[in-house]
């Protein structure tokens, strides 16, 4: 079930029934956020913990993923490109506040002209004048002045102007903390991916070196005649099965750290992040940070992704009130003051001043209204179509992360648990081995479950960090707000 400001499910449209078509008769009043708390069934809402308000690298305390994603947050092209959008769309905010506010401009114009063509204006030459008398050949005029302008129906299509480009601003800041979310994910599992590899390489290497002394308790004791040389045959088969899968996973952490170089943008002749060979503990049991609540109920709003595609729709519907505010009349005031001159032989002003009130009423435009208005509305529904597919999208996310951090968390716990018994399987067979009442199959059996098993840990490990990574990226919070804008 999902609580939320205005239900958006609804049956087949009509002009009656079509909800953008509602908002706009409300002039657009949906201010409120569309979707604020997703529960899902049976769950109950648990009050934000402090791991949740946390950024989910800090909950991990591992200092050098959080060194990496600081570094990633600074210096990727993508995020500092969403950043950029920002600014882009502050600034078109910024000027769209010009329609609603009044305008002060200061004119000035002078112009120099034959005295002859100015006939009998200001001062020339009257009929029976002294035609001997001495007078210049040019006459000047000019003005000065300042003029305020204000359209006094500012407060109908241009404020809902200003409203739509201060969200659409909005939706920029969600979509820049969407790219950070992702990109600090997408580090994560490089940075895991990395870590994995190297603690798979050690455990192989550990595992040759067990391979390589059993293969020489076993040659001595072929030597000594109580093994066969069967024995020795498939102990170095085993030897050389262990040594067969160093390569892979050095070119595993390879492939991994290249991801990790291109995420951070680093330069092509920088070294190659520096990781450790253990991975992280799983925070999932030891932290307040509980998945089966979170995946339980979250809230929505707390997405990056909603908050955008939200704040879209706001805007689109304020874009559509707007053109619909279009079609009224227009009134403008304008007030002026100055001064004029005229010189011929000397200099005379005169101080100026003067109102004036517009009224335009508009009658007819080639539909150019009715079709903004059109495509107005289309583009609210457009938009509240997106939001209803990020909604389901953000569900649907929370959902399938939880599935899989409760069933790879019981799968990491029964790992553990058939590491530890089949090293007790293999320690018992070895002994039982040395003093002849095993026989060597039985020590190779257990050798490679107890191998098998150890790998088995560390990936699903792995898998169940990097389930946890993407519960936290799904459900967000209040961390999401502002990253990389620091």
């Amino acid at each position: 079930m999902k609580l939320m400001a205005m239900k958006h499910a609804a049956p087949r449209r009509t002009a009656h029934n079509d909800p953008v078509r509602k908002g706009l008769r409300h002039r657009a009043k949906r201010v409120v956020p569309i979707l604020f708390l997703t529960v899902l069934p049976g769950a109950v809402s648990p009050a934000r913990t402090a791991a949740q308000a946390l950024p989910w690298w800090d909950v991990l305390d591992d200092n050098t993923l959080g060194a990496l994603i600081d570094e990633a947050f600074s210096m990727n092209p993508d995020l500092m490109g969403a950043v950029q959008r920002i600014a882009q769309a502050e600034a078109s905010s910024l000027r769209s506040r010009a329609a609603i506010l009044p305008t002060l401009t200061f004119d000035a114009q002078g112009s120099a002209a034959p005295l002859s063509g100015l006939g009998f204006q200001f001062g020339g030459l009257p009929i029976g004048g002294d035609p001997s008398a001495s007078r210049p050949s040019l006459f000047y005029t000019g003005s000065g002045g300042v003029t305020a302008r204000y359209n006094l129906t500012s407060w109908g299509a241009e404020s809902r102007a200003v409203e739509s480009s201060r969200l659409r601003a909005a939706a920029s800041r969600g979509d820049s903390d969407a790219i950070a979310v992702t990109l600090a994910t997408q580090v994560a599992e490089a940075y895991l991916d990395a870590v994995s590899a190297r603690e798979q390489r050690a455990i192989i290497e550990q595992q040759v070196t067990a391979s390589q002394q059993l293969a020489d308790v076993t040659l001595l004791r072929y030597r000594s005649g109580q093994a066969t040389a069967l024995d020795v045959l498939q102990q170095r088969q085993q030897l050389a099965t262990a040594k067969a899968n160093l390569p892979l996973t050095e070119a595993s952490v390879r492939v991994a750290l290249e991801r990790l170089h291109a995420l951070l943008a680093r330069d092509a002749s920088a070294a190659p992040p520096d990781v450790p060979d253990r991975l992280p503990a799983v925070p999932v049991a030891a932290q307040d940070f509980a998945s089966g609540a979170l995946g339980a109920a979250f809230v929505m709003f707390d997405r990056p992704d909603v908050r955008g595609a939200d704040a879209r729709l706001q805007a689109s519907l304020r874009d559509a009130s707007g053109a619909r505010w279009s079609r009224l009349p227009r009134l403008d005031l304008s007030l002026n003051t100055g001064v004029q001159f005229f010189r011929v032989s000397e200099l005379a002003s005169q101080s100026t001043w003067g109102s004036s009130l517009s009224f335009s009423v508009p009658l007819f435009d080639g539909f150019d209204r009715r079709g903004r208005i059109q495509e107005a509305v289309a583009g609210a529904g457009v938009a509240e179509a997106s939001l209803r597919q990020v909604e389901a999208l953000a569900v649907s996310e929370v959902r399938s992360a939880t599935a899989q951090q409760e069933e790879q968390t019981e799968q990491l716990e029964a790992f553990q648990e058939q590491l530890d018994a089949s090293t007790l399987a293999y320690d018992e067979s070895r002994r039982r081995y040395l003093v002849g009442i095993a026989s060597f199959l039985d020590v190779l059996n257990a050798l490679n479950g107890m191998q098998q098993a150890e790998l088995n840990v560390v990936r699903t490990k792995r898998n169940v960090l990097g389930s946890w990574i993407q519960l936290r990226q799904a459900a967000g919070g209040d961390w999401t707000r502002g990253l990389g804008r620091e």
